[in-house]
């Protein structure tokens, strides 16, 4: 076997040759943190540590790598860290996956155990800290030669990556110092020095601001990809958002550096990388004047709707199918108390199964509406969804993410296979939905109740919310302080919408804000009494459902009855209001009031009944009773 193996391979890799592609052995393997493994390569004389890029990983779970496989180094990179020499393997091809070690090769101390990580350099925390080996335990002399001969020392030569050609560095190169190396994405990892990566903005996040206990804030992130395939994401916070914001561009392409490398959140962060680019004061963002065309658009990796029964919930897919049907936009109150638009649509594929779309807000108004008015034109349009997420309650579903990105009618050959297949006869193909079956007009999820179910059930008491749909009218509506001055600041893609005060000279102050202006709005508080054919209940109506309960805005109603002094046509308004049957979609939990829970009933949609509908729904129901 030895004879098999690339003679003086680890010399001549830590002397810098990048082109080698030498046949080592694997004497080592063992695990780096989270999701990173390290192996030990042999010669058949001398040994090197050598980190896996992620893209790797499978190769170790799988089984095929592992301690006395045979292997052929085919792209690779070089680094040196505290002194220590390292390999950074991009791409290996396995020649024998298990065997005895050949040759007589010097092991490391410090790994000749796969339990002992103690001398490998640790990856940053997430706060930033980082663990450094002790100098006394990483001299150059305990790495280069594990019988610690001085005299034997070869020092380490740090490898240039070679850009590429269709780049060139412009500018002028300030204290003598070298441009940082053009690495692929691929093989970022926190032990490098200086480095740079080239990739194209595949998607730009909008602006955020945040309020914790440290202040408020700002925050934005764009995803890069290669023309290696490798994708990662870069986060600016506060003064950096200032600095990049209004630069980086979607579809763009740029060269990236001296930024920091953090594991990325995968709670956030769907992207295939384990790490993430944290931008800061000192980072350098270039826009490339010269388009690369090896770097793609965009990168997909479609599953099949069918496939998306088996997905677990809360995952991250791509998906692309025919748009077979669009709902309106409905308005719907988070949990944070701050309300969005929502709108459901249904996509079918090849596989003989359909799947509902769920748009979340800006995403209804953009593409919701443009797919709306294809289909009310009779055309059955293709849509691509990049980063769709997985939601399992009754059924399997996809909806949009704030990295979501929706494609109609895209050039792929994905599109155009989907769109074949349809006009040849998909069309007419039944399918079976993986999202819960719905009556027409009938919201998804409902769930009917009575308002006698809502003290009965004990509703509202668990640890999360219930939401129930009612059958019920208003009898009462409380008539003072039905609405409240609010703060019209956009924040992001929303209104403050916190409770402002007048100021002395006639301003509007919002402390959340810190800001005054002329002019506030008029948001609905309502307190109303709903009741069906068993009980009543109190329920609150925030902005849009008090809209839809009393037909007008507050602003309107505050006018009538402030400004106006109608009470004629106020009351007029209200008693319009009475007594109409609706079908109420509550949100109901209990809550802390001082010292007291209370359960809180929120109107999240009020919708008149609909004659033709509910006869629908109610024939349903007689039908599964068995009648």
């Amino acid at each position: 076997m030895a004879r098999n193996l690339t003679p003086n391979a680890i010399a001549k890799v830590n002397a810098g040759d990048l082109d080698l592609k030498p046949v080592v052995q694997v004497v080592d393997v063992s695990p780096v943190g989270a999701d990173r493994f390290r192996i030990l390569v042999s010669d058949g004389s001398e040994t090197q540590h050598a980190l896996l890029a992620s893209q790797l990983n499978g190769l170790v779970k799988g089984g095929r790598l592992r301690k006395g496989s045979v292997v052929q180094l085919l792209e690779y990179i070089g680094s040196t860290l505290q002194n220590r020499r390292i390999i950074v393997v991009l791409n290996m091809e396995i020649i024998i996956s298990e065997g005895e070690v050949s040759g007589n090769p010097n092991i490391l101390p410090e790994v000749a155990s796969s339990a002992s990580l103690s001398g490998w350099p640790r990856a940053a925390s997430p706060n930033g800290a980082s663990g450094s080996p002790s100098p006394s335990r990483f001299s150059n002399n305990s790495l280069t030669n594990p019988n610690n001969n001085s005299e034997n020392f070869r020092p380490t030569v740090q490898p240039s990556y070679k850009p590429p050609p269709n780049y060139r560095n412009r500018g002028a190169i300030m204290k003598n110092e070298a441009p940082p190396r053009i690495i692929p994405i691929a093989a970022l990892n926190p032990y490098q020095g200086r480095w740079a990566i080239k990739g194209r903005v595949t998607s730009k996040g909008d602006l955020r601001r945040y309020n914790n206990a440290r202040g408020d804030g700002k925050v934005f992130s764009f995803d890069l990809l290669d023309s290696d395939g490798g994708e990662i994401r870069a986060t600016c916070f506060n003064a950096v958002v200032d600095r990049f914001y209004d630069v980086i561009e979607a579809g763009k392409v740029y060269l990236v550096s001296k930024g920091t490398l953090k594991p990325a959140q995968k709670n956030f962060n769907h992207l295939n990388n384990e790490w993430e680019i944290f931008l800061e004061a000192a980072s350098i963002v270039e826009l490339c004047p010269d388009e690369d065309s090896s770097i793609p658009a965009q990168q997909f990796n479609f599953r099949l709707i069918s496939e998306i029964e088996t997905i677990e919930n809360n995952s991250i897919v791509d998906v692309i199918g025919i748009v077979t049907s669009v709902n309106p936009t409905a308005t719907i109150l988070r949990k944070n108390g701050m309300e969005t638009q929502r709108r459901i649509l249904n996509l079918k594929d090849v596989s003989g199964r359909s799947v509902e779309l769920t748009l979340w807000g800006d995403f209804c108004n953009r593409e919701g509406q443009d797919l709306q008015e294809l289909l009310d034109s009779g055309f059955f349009p293709v849509l691509a969804v990049k980063a769709g997420k997985i939601n399992d309650f009754s059924g399997k579903s996809v909806g949009t993410i704030s990295a979501s990105q929706l494609f109609t009618n895209p050039d792929f050959p994905e599109a155009v296979r989907l769109r074949e297949w349809f006009d040849g006869g998909g069309r007419s193909t039944a399918s079976q939905s993986i999202s819960r079956d719905v009556i027409p007009g009938i919201p998804r999820n409902e769930t009917r109740k009575t308002v006698l179910h809502i003290k009965n059930e004990g509703l509202g008491r668990g640890e999360r919310p219930d939401w129930i749909t009612v059958k019920a009218t208003v009898s009462f509506i409380k008539t003072d302080n039905f609405c409240y001055t609010a703060c019209p600041v956009m924040i992001g893609d929303r209104k403050c919408s916190k409770k402002v005060t007048k100021v002395g000279n006639g301003n509007w102050c919002c402390d959340r804000c810190d800001k005054e202006f002329e002019e506030c709005d008029y948001r609905y508080l309502l307190q109303a009494q709903v009741q069906d054919h068993t009980a009543v209940t109190w329920v609150t109506a925030f902005q849009e459902s008090g809209e839809e309960i009393l037909g007008c805005s507050a602003k309107e109603l505050y006018m009538i009855k402030y400004e106006e002094n109608d009470d004629t046509k106020f009351g007029d308004v209200i008693r319009r209001s009475l007594f109409e049957q609706y079908l109420f979609k509550l949100k109901i939990k209990e809550e802390l009031y001082g010292d007291e829970q209370r359960l809180k009933v929120t109107v999240i949609k009020a919708e008149k009944v609909d004659p033709s509908t509910e006869s629908s729904y109610l024939l349903d129901m007689i039908s599964k009773m068995g009648f």
